[in-house]
């Protein structure tokens, strides 16, 4: 039986004007960031937390436990699928607070007092001793917008920008890609030679592959040993340029929510001109190490995404 549409995907002119309304809502709640900069950020969490309960988790958690036990069955208790959904509602809140402090307060802004400790930082550096650049692939797990910040600022890159999707509002896109700049970070939609001349300077460019590709773009793969389709974007730019893939995670500390851990990965090499058969393995190469990070902490992942299409 087929499923039935989602209103938003049935009515793309409503979707539309609702991302515009977002974008309306941010532009309100940036006039307004004054308490946010004057409370203490333990308050300032801890009421985003209760926050993140009271509102968020009500919206999402049908979601969240859909995915949860269409991966794990029988293996997740209801207890344990509860939990991870809590915390995934505050943690969404997190992220809004993270970014105030990131892109609002950005001249107020600390790398050494948000990234208090790092993981492996010897595999980035390694694959930018090749001078081909890095490609860092993350999913959305954390704040992962502080990532390119601490490339730039840590001195590991001079260059570099994310592989961002367009929003269905071009209102919404905009204010991303300005908020991106403010930390100098670039958001390039579909511009391959801006893309192409930072890798060839030995620069970093992220890219998130965690989402649900559209069939025309998408490789067949799995997640979590459930099949999905995920974007190969990441994979022919490594085969093109010889750039090697970097996963990298940003875990949130349990007392500190304001605080994070970088974890790097072992880097992932992609054969020069590989075929599509080498392209598809690589995809379920970079798949697997996202999935490995995702297992060992999995309240940190939007677990809300349609990835395996369930709805």
């Amino acid at each position: 039986m087929k499923k039935k549409r989602s209103f938003n995907s049935r009515h793309p002119k409503f979707r539309q004007f609702s991302y515009f309304m977002l974008g309306i809502g941010i532009i309100v709640a940036l006039a307004l960031p004054l308490p946010l900069f004057i409370l203490p950020k333990k308050i300032l969490y801890s009421l985003g937390r209760k926050i993140g309960l009271l509102f968020v988790y009500p919206s999402i958690r049908k979601k969240i436990k859909t995915n949860l036990y269409y991966v794990y069955g029988d293996k997740m208790t209801e207890k344990r699928v509860t939990a991870i959904a809590k915390k995934v509602a505050a943690n969404n809140i997190y992220f809004i607070i993270d970014c105030y402090y990131l892109w609002v307060f950005h001249f107020a802004f600390d790398i050494n007092k948000t990234v208090v400790d790092v993981v492996a930082k010897n595999f980035p550096v390694k694959s930018l001793q090749n001078k081909k650049g890095v490609i860092g692939t993350t999913a959305h797990y954390g704040c992962f917008e502080i990532i390119p910040v601490y490339f730039l600022d840590a001195g590991l890159v001079d260059v570099g920008g994310v592989i961002a999707r367009s929003f269905p509002s071009p209102f919404l896109t905009w204010l991303n890609r300005k908020a991106r700049m403010v930390t100098g970070i670039p958001s390039f939609y579909d511009q391959a030679k801006d893309i192409f001349r930072a890798l060839r300077s030995n620069g970093v460019i992220g890219f998130l592959p965690d989402l649900r590709a559209k069939r025309r773009l998408g490789v067949e793969s799995t997640f979590f040993g459930k099949p999905t389709l995920t974007l190969d974007v990441h994979i022919r730019l490594s085969s093109q340029l010889g750039s090697e893939i970097v996963p990298v995670f940003l875990n949130r500390h349990k007392a500190r929510p304001w605080e994070f851990t970088i974890i790097f990965y072992q880097p992932i090499s992609v054969p020069r001109k590989a075929d599509p058969e080498t392209i598809k393995l690589k995809v379920q190469e970079v798949n697997d190490a996202l999935e490995y990070h995702i297992r060992r902490y999995p309240s940190g992942w939007f677990w809300f995404n349609n990835k395996w299409k369930l709805w």
